[in-house]
């Protein structure tokens, strides 16, 4: 049965359908959730969003406690049998306001739409049974084990929470581990072009959305309540882009103004290209370069949507920005492709997706993208790098190693351009790491090159 077509008579079905498009066509929750989600009541949309991102969020956790009572493992089974016992181990672990019985009986109801009479026979004997015993489950050892503890404790990539280990010692590791199972806060920059942000509190609460000022990067807001902002009116008429206060700390590290051209070398979906459009007050250029056509047209939209008409988008390979001749700019922007594992509190899809190996690839990439923008930065402009990842392989040996390459680009002291409440968080003076468990922030990276005039 595929999962596109399907149409859910329920939060639970639409939960399940979403998981395993997920799974088959290697999606992301947040892309495939909404095509399920229309017919259905507000609380069961709600229902379904909730489901379908904490059975992903916990998946390690729930394959290890379901596996513990199946006599066979959990891979052999379809991939709709497999997550809609993923989806009641889910609810009897982790939401303990829905009772057991309830959660047993729709689980079955759906065993028996998507499978037969015997996975209906498996679904409730197994479900039966680790409702019972889903309070006192045989954890790992933490002493004897500590990173398979962490892995299996807070549904973490067993490689990740062992160099998290490595990195801080368990306690801090175990930190990360809690910070990255938390809901990350949902953040908007108002568009200062068209609005100031008390107003656009003000107008959002008209709407339905309780905001408030974050309390780490002024100008910033985070939405207290209210459901999705970009079902607002204000969201349609271009008043604010919907960002990660992490990321939003990107563009103004650039200084840009009025008249000046801006490379974005990797810059779809728009969120960097766009605040820097609006910081130059829409007077300028700003190359918003992406190599596939269908994200760029996530850029177009963005731009067309905030009424910017700075936003140059160029379907282009940023490693062969030099070929294509653009003006001189005074800065570029290399937003690279990462590994994305800062993240994963929003897309916790990502550390089902990275091993290890995908570090080093990652690597080259990004260098390869500041070779080729170091080529255009003239002497005098900058060079801005950024990265959604905390891993040593994409961040300070990135810099160390285009750093000791190109001796004429100075990294540059960032803590007087970061706000107050970073400042003193950051232990190098020429780079930003930003951390959930310390910032409550996306994990994130950034360094700041100035060409040797």
């Amino acid at each position: 049965m595929s999962s596109k077509k399907a149409q859910p008579k329920s939060g639970r079905e639409a939960a399940l359908l979403a998981l395993v498009r997920v799974e088959q066509d290697n999606a992301y929750l947040n892309l495939a959730m909404p095509a399920y989600l229309s017919g259905l009541p507000a609380d069961e949309r709600a229902l379904a969003v909730r489901l379908a991102a904490g059975t992903t969020q916990h998946l390690n956790t729930l394959d290890w406690a379901l596996n513990l009572f199946l006599n066979r493992s959990l891979n052999t089974l379809t991939p709709w049998m497999r997550n809609i016992l993923r989806l009641g181990a889910y609810q009897l672990i982790y939401l303990h306001r829905v009772p057991d019985y309830a959660v047993v009986s729709e689980s079955v109801r759906l065993a028996r739409r998507y499978g037969h009479r015997g996975v209906a026979g498996l679904t409730n004997a197994l479900l039966r049974r680790l409702a019972g015993e889903a309070s006192s489950l045989p954890w790992p050892d933490r002493r004897n084990d500590p990173s398979f503890y962490l892995s299996v404790k807070y549904s973490q990539p067993r490689w990740l929470a062992a160099r998290m280990t490595e990195r801080f010692g368990f306690q801090e590791a175990e930190k990360w581990c809690l910070a990255c199972a938390e809901k990350p806060p949902v953040s908007i920059r108002p568009n200062l072009l068209k609005i100031q942000p008390l107003q656009l509190i003000n107008k959002l609460k008209n709407e339905g959305i309780e905001t408030l000022h974050s309390p780490v990067v002024p100008g910033m807001l985070r939405i207290k309540s209210g459901g999705s902002p970009a079902f607002t009116p204000s969201f349609t008429e271009g008043l604010f882009t919907i960002q990660g206060e992490s990321s939003s700390l990107v563009a103004p590290l650039i200084s840009a103004r009025p008249g000046d051209t801006v490379v974005d070398l990797c810059s779809a979906p728009g969120g960097k290209a766009t605040h820097l459009a609006e910081l130059i007050k829409d007077e300028g250029q700003v190359y918003a370069v992406e190599l596939r056509k269908n994200r760029l047209q996530l850029v177009k939209k963005s731009a067309l949507r905030l009424g910017l008409k700075a936003v140059k988008p160029l379907c282009a390979d940023g490693r062969k920005i030099e070929s294509y001749n653009l003006p001189v700019p005074s800065a570029v922007l290399v937003d690279a492709p990462c590994s994305g594992l800062g993240v994963t509190w929003r897309l916790p899809e990502i550390k089902w997706r990275r091993t290890s190996k995908d570090l080093l690839p990652m690597q080259s990439l990004q260098l390869d993208l500041l070779r080729a923008a170091a080529r255009v930065v003239p002497r005098g402009g900058k060079l801005l790098y950024s990265v959604c990842t905390t891993e040593p392989e994409e961040t300070d040996q990135v810099v160390k190693t285009f750093s000791g390459e190109h001796k004429d680009f100075i990294l540059q002291e960032l803590p007087p351009f970061l706000p107050l409440s970073l400042r003193s968080s950051q232990g190098q003076k020429n780079t930003i790491t930003l951390w959930p468990h310390r910032h409550k922030l996306d994990g994130f990276f950034i360094a700041l090159w100035r060409k040797n005039s």
